[in-house]
């Protein structure tokens, strides 16, 4: 591809810090190893070394989103601080081809004594803008940070959101070639970061490259082409951003699980209450079904503590026909077939995905107002919902999950998590065409005031 495509190209890029135990080691290290050299001696560190990043290479298409993800530390900051040149690299290259507008932590490029005003032309000048281009712009930079009359206070006087509304109004009313945006939209308020995922979405349409740094795995999916998956300063994962976002959950999910493993082991705090589903029943060998072909499809797209498995899933229609395309808004029944070696009290659940791997829809008995199953060791047990799927066109997928409780209510042990479990294409819907991801039956009224 050629150089004049790329719009942000790194190579074998690293940085590392030295990290001294005291200020005294910072000293020695300055003093002694010029001395030791003079008198023949090997000289010695008095620090050690911290790289934040490792040899990481990639490129990026003009006009293209990329999303960066990783846990605090991994080094996604530090990435886009050496993109913007306001750090050196240790080691390796970093080229851009455009104008930069960066927004990489609260408060960065302004003067906490100079007025909102004042920060806006001084900022704007940092990015290239003039003095003219500022004042033709000004007025839309104060609506969309829409901090009222603090914009002619100290910006020390500004709370957190304040600063980062006026910082983000700047960048993004200055149509950058290149906008590269960190965490700090975090500090927002809800209109707010609706008002900024917008703001991104229009600088893409004019062609403008994105590098965003975000641990929301939707803004992820639904802004950005590609993603990077760092950990401890190396790409672990680097491809569609619905594959990385999936590879990053699925990393979480199992870390988890090794951590609640230990936890449990520490700490004996296993309830002995049960909650039977009522009529539940174990799947007789007659019905119970598995798959050679599911099970060798899905072996590298499963992940799980264990305990259960899952065996076979069908799509079906009102009729228990099997089916892979579906109608707009057709009634379909999700079997889902698995077995247990544990004596335990599990939950069996699907969620309905996109192409970009967005999750639209799904169920899990909680939300259905069933308590969790308790199965046997050495159990077969179908679950079946019966739903229907008001879709958008296009290709889905369907994700299983046979999850345990850990006695927390946000939290689960995931023993069987099944990604692309099935495939299937929806239809478009006859009459009008929808645009949304999901369309639900309106009732409307009109009336002439």
């Amino acid at each position: 591809m050629s150089s004049e495509n790329i719009a942000i190209h790194v190579q074998n890029l690293s940085k590392c810090y030295q990290i001294y135990n005291t200020p005294r080691d910072r000293l020695k290290q300055f003093v002694m190893p010029r001395l030791q050299r003079m008198t023949g001696q090997t000289p010695k560190l008095y620090f050690h070394e911290f790289w934040a990043l490792k040899d990481i290479s990639f490129e990026i298409k003009k006009g293209e989103t990329v999303g960066i993800i990783g846990r605090n530390g991994s080094g996604k900051s530090t990435l886009l601080q050496l993109i913007c040149g306001t750090l050196s690299p240790t080691a390796g290259s970093v080229e851009t081809n455009g104008r930069i507008a960066a927004l990489l932590e609260l408060g960065s490029g302004f003067n906490p004594e100079f007025t909102g005003r004042e920060n806006v032309y001084m900022n704007a000048a940092v990015l290239g803008l003039s003095k003219e281009e500022v004042d033709e712009r000004f007025d839309d930079i104060a609506a969309f940070a829409d901090i009222g009359q603090f914009i002619e206070q100290p910006v020390k006087t500004y709370s957190s959101g304040m600063f980062v509304r006026l910082a983000f109004a700047v960048n993004i009313m200055s149509t950058p070639e290149i906008m590269i945006v960190d965490e700090a939209l975090a500090v927002g308020d809800m209109n707010f970061q609706a008002k900024c995922m917008t703001a991104l979405t229009r600088i893409q349409d004019r062609g403008a490259t994105v590098l965003f740094v975000s641990h929301d795995i939707g803004a992820l999916k639904g802004l950005c082409s590609r993603g990077v998956f760092l950990e401890y300063g190396m790409v672990q994962a680097i491809g569609p951003a619905g594959d990385v976002a999936e590879h990053y959950v699925r990393k979480m999910r199992e870390e988890m699980n090794a951590e609640y493993a230990i936890t449990n082991l520490l700490v004996s705090t296993k309830a002995e209450s049960t909650f039977p589903l009522e009529g539940q029943k174990t799947v007789g060998a007659q019905e119970f079904k598995t798959s050679a072909e599911f099970e060798k499809r899905v072996a590298n797209f499963r992940y799980g503590e264990g305990g259960a498995e899952i065996t076979f899933v069908e799509l079906l229609d009102e009729n228990f026909q099997p089916i892979s395309n579906v109608e707009f808004d057709q009634t379909v029944h999700i079997r889902i077939y698995f077995e247990t070696s544990i004596d335990d009290e599990i939950g069996c659940n699907y969620y309905v995905l996109d192409d970009k791997r967005n999750f639209i829809l799904g169920a899990a008995l909680n939300l259905v107002g069933l308590p969790l199953m308790h199965v046997k060791s050495g159990g077969k047990y179908m679950v079946s919902y019966k739903t229907h799927l008001p879709l958008h066109e296009g290709n889905h997928s369907i994700q299983l999950q046979i999850v345990k409780a850990t006695g927390q209510e946000s939290t689960a042990i995931f023993l069987d998590v099944v990604d692309d479990a099935l495939v299937f294409k929806m239809s478009r819907r006859e009459g009008a065409r929808i645009w949304t991801k999901a369309f639900v039956e309106n009732e409307v009224e009109i009336k002439a005031c």
